[in-house]
């Protein structure tokens, strides 16, 4: 029977992916061999379409058809969200409305795994991975995939819960994002993104704590499983988090093309928030193997107790099975060599004394030594 920590950490990876169809042509938007698009849900549509002066617009559950790519010259930022993975057909209508690049399109429909940033003429696509708690307590990565333009945002997340709820209020709120651009909009997407590690590893940082204590008093098999499930955990946080960094390095290393100077100082920040996560993560995967270390020491110390202890039992019991044994031969009671004692009518409670005598006397002297 499998352990439960066993069972968690089985699930840790298991994420839907999509593979390239073999000789399909370069931004393709065909699925793999033996999917359909009937096995894809298609991806719910929302609108905001805010100004300085708060929210315009805001619609949800919006058909693919309905998207209109704002004019070239409009003061609203629009925002897109897609939650869900999109379908090809809604991609397709999705990249000739916004003139988005196809391999950028095709990157979202075959779900790459690591994070990446690309420029094209009159957008940037950018990937991140959103690492996030199931309600089955176990950890998964999502993609979420940004197209910024001039004045919009489309945002495609495979998770079909809203991640940038906050992100709405502030919005709604008519908070300093509204003053600001696209860009300033993809940053604080990506923020959320990032800052959302930090109650991961908070977590993460107690259940270790409490994986000492439990080592300490008792290394059982759970709390191996639990180590284990634990540095899993902190190999699949690193991997996602390390290439965002460098990919907000990359966007803090803007011309002024698509992020205005204001936008690049807040980056910095982002940057800043992840350099500290990967420390964090760093640091915590130090723990977990100095917590197998210490699993296995302490499992070892376990063991030398039980046989320290069979081992003064074997001792202890040596010299009584002697006595034992010497007088319990047959000896010819008419000899004149014969042990006086087989005779007398208190040998018996003899022998008893002199074992007891014998097991005192050993139980002192291995307390002298510190044995015991």
């Amino acid at each position: 029977m499998r352990h439960k920590t066993a069972t968690r950490s089985a699930r840790l990876h298991r994420k839907r992916t999509r593979n390239y169809r073999p000789g399909a042509s370069p931004g393709s938007l065909e699925l793999a061999k033996g999917e359909k698009t009937t096995d894809i849900l298609p991806a719910k549509l929302s609108l905001l379409r805010y100004r300085k002066e708060g929210p315009v617009e805001e619609r949800h559950d919006l058909a693919i058809t309905d998207c209109k790519p704002p004019e070239a010259d409009a003061t609203d930022i629009t925002w897109l969200h897609l939650r869900g993975q999109p379908t090809p057909e809604q991609l397709g209508i999705l990249g000739q409305a916004f003139g988005l690049h196809p391999l950028a399109l095709e990157d979202v429909l075959h779900q790459e795994a690591r994070a990446k940033i690309e420029a094209y003429d009159n957008h940037q696509f950018i990937v991140f991975n959103h690492v996030h708690r199931t309600d089955e307590n176990t950890l998964v990565i999502n993609q979420i995939s940004f197209f910024s333009g001039k004045n919009y945002l489309i945002s495609i997340s495979e998770n079909r819960n809203d991640t940038f709820e906050s992100v709405r209020q502030r919005i709604r709120g008519v908070s300093k994002l509204c003053t600001h651009g696209a860009d300033y909009l993809l940053y604080a997407l990506l923020d959320v993104i990032v800052d959302s590690g930090f109650p991961l590893l908070e977590e993460l940082g107690d259940e270790l704590e409490s994986l000492e204590d439990e080592i300490l008093n008792d290394p059982n098999r759970e709390a191996r499983n639990s180590i284990h499930y634990a540095k899993r955990k902190l190999v699949l946080m690193r991997r996602t988090w390390w290439p965002q960094r460098e990919i907000i390095a990359e966007l803090m290393r803007d011309d002024g093309r698509f992020l205005s100077e204001t936008t690049r100082l807040y980056m910095r920040d982002c940057y800043d928030h992840c350099v500290i996560i990967i420390d964090f993560v760093e640091t915590y995967r130090e723990m977990a193997y100095s917590l197998l270390d210490t699993y296995l020491s302490a499992v070892s110390q376990r063991m030398n107790d039980i046989m320290k202890a069979l081992t003064i039992a074997a001792t202890i019991f040596l010299p009584l099975m002697f006595i034992t044994g010497l007088y319990g031969m047959n000896f010819d009671t008419s000899s004149p060599w014969n042990m006086p004692e087989l005779h007398w009518p208190f040998g018996y409670l003899y022998v008893l004394s002199i074992m007891v005598v014998v097991v005192i006397g050993m139980l002192i002297y291995f307390r002298h030594k510190r044995w015991l």
